[in-house]
């Protein structure tokens, strides 16, 4: 009998003990009040519960059994089993504590509370997917088998290496009630059980060298990255449905069983190129959309990867639900209802068919401050929509979204799928080397459809087939969008004495001449010819070089970039003649990615406003970046004139403003160009001509006044009133360069990168939430901030956070305040690794602060840095 099979047939491993008890039972902390919160016109928010912080944690995942009631998880404890009220009051609930100790998997592995993200309710089952847990992240299953509505018996169904916010996250039921769906965070390993074949091949495929995060996030994180994978109820037949995700929370089925989920932007991009935004995206099989780590993020507009249906702007992604079986209006009962924990937003997104797949319109149904939404789920029961607000420790709630209004509430009926999302789903189902050759001839054909999701479809059914069943008619298509999508094929899949056909057939189409539509899928297919098939001959190169170069500059951006990589790496001696004038010409004024947000957001949001403010006064110019970071790669063509006006350009650049890692990556790209470029006999004048200014984060800062006292949080709650008002604001704002705040937090676009970005303080905590952050700082610390206390086989202690590893040793970011400078460490010398448990930031901080500076620097931080916000007003 193996070890799983044994904790598996372990009956008395979970305990679980009711505790019954109202919302009236207990004296809770304050929520924000449903009157506070911007509503969508006909629909009505209550308060159903306020958890009690201390002795129930904060929410984050939540379902609903077949008797309507909800269940729900704390990040790091215990799942809680809330009966919605059957009469007038909200409020009047009962709550169960379900102390779920996940069974001891060794000595080393005793039993434990849950640490759930996400919980799924199905066939008479529980399944937990436990996050925060050391030794038991995965996919947990419930069951009550002997009728006493107690869930007794615990199966631990997958294991997942991957932790906390970039960890395992959620899951959903198919729409045929045979299939778990669950989604990981790109921190999250494909487990070796695994059938990895629904999607082909994928990697990281940039032609010239990466730059990874200027902070060292994610460094030596590679493809699938965040992805989606499925298995049958009893946890067998795993396999990965979809990927290249950044950190998705949570995914749902539409009516017509569509997937879709709301992935999160890398923030800390944000002024460059390769920054996105957080977007939902319709989920298809074998999907890849394009996350890769660092400055490799794929633009949306690689043939090899698919878009969105609707980017949203900045923010956190967290819970998502449709609203199938709710009392709404038919428009709201086809929504997805998406969760955004930063900007505490929840947004309706009505999809449009599109062809085979869809384009949505966002809609700000739920909003508020602070509101930091976590779970969301449709409850078919009393048709409402539940929603959690907590996270990280922070006050937890939930709240109810009812329609009053006059419109019929009758149930909707599915919208049919269209033709072309037919034909998508019968080329899905050719996704796997069982097709056999029939496979061929049915995809071949859709190959030069011009709906990308099926000519993906099409590809990825063709690439699951032996290559020597379709090369033949691969190079001789003579369709150019065909022909295009094979070669991309054969380049993915094709074994390497295929280049030189590769290069035959792209070479026969002509960039300047074929349709506009048709030209970076073009520069795609070129780009993988070498990076899966290598570096082309000395010949291949010139000819390719003569067939690109007339091409270069063209005028439209994102071409000039794909152009821009190919000439480098193909080594053509005019490029840098051609593209170091392009540094001093301005991007043409277009939305920035940023912006997407929209001027509710904006308007709502003091922080979002006052960075977008700033923002726009220094906006980078992302066309000069791209150039600049391509061309640091640039082996030929230089001279001294062109080296000059190259390194002059980072000068300009001091005042551009951006995300957490954005001043690393121009400072990094410039010392890369520095290393590669700069001759010996000319590195001491580019050095110093290159030079950004010096950056102040705050001018003019007065210390504090005091007398400071030894604050603890409860000492301080006492002096502070519960309505912060008529508060100094440049002494708010001196008291964070005081206190050092501004050294370690991103706040708008200020300050430095080593902790959390506290830009939407206001938004997500409330006022006791904050302080207790600031004078607890290791009370809750993040996971993307977390060192580890690493001891070696000598003995030696080494605290530090790891940000890159290869097969044989881990780089070690021993300092915070300098992160590019690392340590490497052989795994061989490494005895253990624990969560070093101390937060990084020292307590203590606003001890010299005296009770009116500590008020005016917490509305400082609440108002997101907005002087006219009504806490500075005289009253």
């Amino acid at each position: 009998m193996t070890t799983r099979s044994r904790l598996i047939s372990a009956f008395a491993s979970l305990v679980l003990f009711p505790q019954l008890h109202s919302q009236t039972d207990t004296q809770t902390p304050s929520t924000i009040d449903p009157k506070e919160l911007n509503v969508a016109e006909g629909f009505t928010v209550d308060l159903v519960y306020t958890v009690p912080k201390e002795t129930q944690g904060s929410w984050v995942g939540l379902t609903c059994d077949d008797q309507g009631r909800i269940l729900a998880s704390d990040q790091y404890g215990s799942i809680y089993r809330l009966t919605p009220s059957s009469g007038d009051d909200p409020q009047n609930v009962q709550i169960e504590k379900l102390v779920a100790k996940l069974p001891a998997l060794s000595p080393s592995i005793p039993e434990s509370e849950a640490g759930a993200h996400g919980l799924l309710y199905a066939a008479g089952s529980l399944y937990v997917m436990v996050s925060e847990t050391e030794g038991k992240r995965g996919i947990w299953r419930l069951r009550d088998l002997d009728g006493d509505d107690q869930f007794e018996k615990a199966d631990y169904l997958i294991q997942l290496d991957g932790r906390g916010e970039h960890g395992p996250h959620s899951m959903a039921l198919s729409p045929d009630g045979k299939s778990l769906y669950f989604v990981c965070g790109n921190f999250t390993d494909l487990p070796e059980t695994f059938d990895a074949t629904r999607g082909v091949a994928w990697g990281e495929d940039h032609l010239l060298p990466r730059m990874w995060d200027a902070r060292g996030h994610a460094k030596g994180r590679y493809a699938p990255g965040g992805w989606i994978g499925r298995c049958d109820l009893n946890g067998k037949n795993q396999e990965l449905f979809a990927y290249g995700f950044r950190n998705t929370f949570d995914i749902a089925f539409d009516q017509n069983g569509e997937l879709f989920t709301f992935d999160s932007d890398m923030e800390w991009d944000q002024g460059t190129p390769w920054y996105m935004p957080t977007r939902i995206n319709h989920v298809v099989d074998g999907g890849d959309y394009g996350w890769r780590s660092g400055a490799g993020r794929w633009p949306d507009y690689y043939a090899d990867s698919l878009p969105a249906t609707i980017d949203i702007g900045p923010g956190s992604p967290t819970g998502t639900t449709f609203g199938t079986g709710t009392k709404f209006p038919a428009k709201y009962q086809r929504a997805l209802f998406a969760a955004d924990w930063t900007y505490g937003t929840l947004y309706a997104i009505h999809h449009t068919a599109d062809g085979s797949t869809f384009r949505g319109e966002k809609e700000e149904f739920v909003s508020g401050k602070p509101l930091p939404l976590t779970g969301v789920i449709a409850n078919p029961h009393d048709g409402a929509i539940y929603f959690a607000v907590g996270g990280r420790r922070t006050q937890s709630g939930l709240y109810r979204v009812t329609y009053t209004g006059p419109e019929s509430t009758a149930p909707a009926q599915a919208v049919p799928p269209t033709e072309a999302a037919l034909l998508r789903r019968k080329l899905e189902a050719l996704h796997t080397a069982s097709a056999g050759h029939e496979a061929v001839a049915i995809a071949w054909p859709h190959l030069s459809n011009p709906d990308r999701f099926i000519r993906w479809a099409a590809r990825v059914a063709l690439e699951h087939q032996p290559v020597s069943n379709w090369a033949r008619l691969a190079l001789e298509e003579r369709n150019p969008q065909a022909k295009i999508e094979a070669m991309i094929a054969l380049a993915r899949v094709g074994p390497h004495r295929y280049q030189q056909d590769i290069i035959e057939q792209l070479s026969k189409l002509n960039l300047q001449a074929i349709d506009k539509s048709l030209r970076l899928p073009l520069l795609r297919a070129w780009q993988l010819a070498f990076t899966r098939m290598g570096e082309p001959n000395t010949a291949a190169k010139s000819n390719i070089v003569s067939h690109l170069e007339p091409a270069f500059p063209s005028g439209d951006p994102n071409l000039d970039r794909e152009l821009l990589s190919l000439l480098v790496y193909l080594d053509s001696s005019i490029v840098v003649e051609k593209a170091v004038p392009l540094l001093s010409i301005e991007e043409p004024e277009a939305p920035a990615a940023e912006l997407l947000g929209g001027s509710s957001l904006i308007a709502r949001n003091d922080r979002y406003r006052r960075s977008l403010e700033r923002l726009s006064e220094a906006s980078p110019d992302r066309q000069q970046i791209a150039i600049a970071y391509r061309l640091r790669n640039a082996d030929t063509g230089w001279t001294p004139e062109l080296r000059k006006a190259y390194f002059e350009w980072f000068a300009t650049t001091h005042e551009w403003k951006g995300g957490a890692s954005f001043t690393g990556f121009l400072s990094n790209i410039r010392q890369d160009a520095l290393e590669t470029i700069a001759p010996e006999g000319e590195r001491v004048l580019l050095e110093d001509i290159s030079k950004p200014a010096p950056h102040v984060y705050i001018a003019g800062s007065i210390p504090p006044q005091g007398p400071g006292q030894l604050y603890t949080v409860e000492s301080a709650m006492q002096q502070i009133p519960s309505k912060l008002q008529n508060r100094d604001f440049e002494r708010g704002k001196s008291m964070f360069a005081s206190a050092a705040c501004v050294m370690c937090h991103r706040f708008a676009d200020q300050g430095g990168g080593i902790g959390p970005d506290i830009s939407g303080a206001g938004n997500r905590y409330t006022l006791r939430d904050l302080v207790e952050n600031i004078i607890e700082p290791s009370k809750v610390i993040s996971d993307q901030y977390s060192m580890e206390a690493i001891t070696l086989q000598n003995g030696d202690l080494i605290i530090g956070r790891i940000v890159g590893e290869n097969d044989d040793r881990y780089k070690v970011m021993i300092n915070p305040m300098t992160p590019n400078q690392t340590r490497d460490i052989r795994k061989e010398q490494i005895k253990s690794r624990e969560i070093h448990p101390v937060s990084s930031m020292p307590p203590g901080l606003v001890n010299s602060l005296n009770p009116e500076e500590l008020q005016d620097l917490l509305a400082y931080l609440l108002s997101g840095g907005n002087p006219n916000d009504p806490m500075f007003q005289d009253n």
